[in-house]
């Protein structure tokens, strides 16, 4: 059966708008009408066609444009599914009216309220079934300048999830550990043009990582215990999003192209499930300029994160990466959900949602953990 979904987003002191007396028959029920993000939203789902109340939607839409306020509506169908807005940032009554009104556009609605608190604002919408990724983009273009997380996601079922597996560098933790223990020997100029080119995807892995590997030779393996105690720290919100997956029953793994000492003590400090990295060569406590064995490159990582899957009983569309460089991309493209942490602009271009401005926190939002 076809309906009509109308909202109105009204500026706070403004209050609620009341639909006119000729209307109120048809309203069954009201999704929302609670005060959101300095604004009042009002849902409805009205079990009628546009065309059968379209003299009343456009005497409605006369009315708010002089009170400052935005009305929006379009039919409904047995077809139309659920999604779910996500907002993580200081709230701001025009990122609110941006996201809706370019949702809009798509013909997707706002229902109820999951969710606000804070930083977080969660709304149920109805519209198309299909891929969301078009969608998010078009969402982020809206939203440019507003300096707030956004995404469209599925209403995930608690329990979609097995896995989590996470990047290292510029992701569970803020520095790129190689550059600094160049930066440690006066050689980060060096290291680190060779580190842009390869997570930029202008530059293979494998030979990036030797490269840049060979530069070390004859450094005192001393310095990696220095660069872990003195200038390794975890990224905002890394503690709470491994708790709140662990909470949720899933598993997580660090999965890098750097090296063991590093995602060793990572794994101890966040207790990780899995850790996996490359091995530098270590003779007579000095790094001799070698990597042991097969490097952990973008093909390797995406392989572990179908080989845990599989350990799992499971596959990888029940799995979550989380990345910021070219080396990450197969294994975000290949994930269920695949997140771009501060991320280059060729993986936020691939990557189902975005993570500009918060911290890691923000995907356990995005994912429905915690209070939504």
């Amino acid at each position: 059966m076809s309906s009509t979904r109308l909202a109105i987003l009204s500026p706070a002191p403004r209050g609620p708008m009341s639909l006119p007396a000729s209307m109120g028959q048809l309203v069954a029920d009201v999704e929302s009408h609670q005060e959101v993000w300095g604004c009042w939203l009002q849902s409805w789902d009205l079990p009628v066609t546009v065309g059968e109340i379209a003299p009343f939607l456009d005497e409605l839409a006369r009315q708010a444009l002089h009170q400052e306020r935005e009305v929006i509506w379009a039919p409904m169908s047995s077809a139309s599914s659920a999604v779910r807005l996500v907002l993580h940032g200081a709230a701001q009554p025009e990122a609110l009216r941006r996201a809706l009104t370019t949702l809009h556009l798509q013909s997707f609605m706002p229902g109820r309220v999951l969710h606000c608190q804070g930083d977080d604002l969660a709304i149920v919408l109805h519209g198309p079934s299909g891929p969301l990724g078009a969608s998010n983009h078009r969402l982020i273009e809206a939203l440019e300048g507003v300096f707030l997380d956004v995404a469209v996601t599925p209403l995930w079922a608690k329990g979609h999830f097995r896995l989590l597996l996470a990047d290292m560098d510029s992701t569970l933790i803020d520095i790129e550990c190689i550059d600094e223990m160049a930066d440690h020997l006066g050689l980060r100029r060096q290291v680190s043009a060779i580190t842009e080119r390869s997570m930029a995807g202008e530059l293979d892995f494998q030979t990036s990582l030797r490269e840049r590997v060979r530069l070390l030779a004859g450094t005192p393996a001393s310095t990696i215990d220095t660069i872990i105690h003195e200038r390794l720290r975890l990224s905002p919100g890394a503690r709470e999003l491994v708790a709140a997956a662990k909470a949720q029953g899933v598993e997580v793994g660090v999965v890098s192209g750097g090296f063991t000492q590093f995602t060793r003590h990572l794994q101890e400090t966040l207790d990780l499930d899995y850790a996996f990295a490359n091995t530098l060569e270590i003779i007579d406590g000095q790094i001799t300029g070698q990597v042991l064995g097969d490097i952990i490159d973008a093909t390797a990582k995406a392989d572990l994160l179908d080989l845990l899957a599989r350990n799992l009983g499971t596959d990888a569309s029940h799995c979550i990466a989380i990345g910021d460089g070219a080396n990450d991309l197969p294994m975000i493209r290949k994930a269920g959900v695949g997140i771009a942490y501060h991320a280059k602009t060729v993986v936020r271009a691939q990557a189902d949602f975005q993570i500009r401005y918060g911290g890691l926190d923000t995907a356990s939002t995005y994912l429905g953990w915690g209070n939504i």
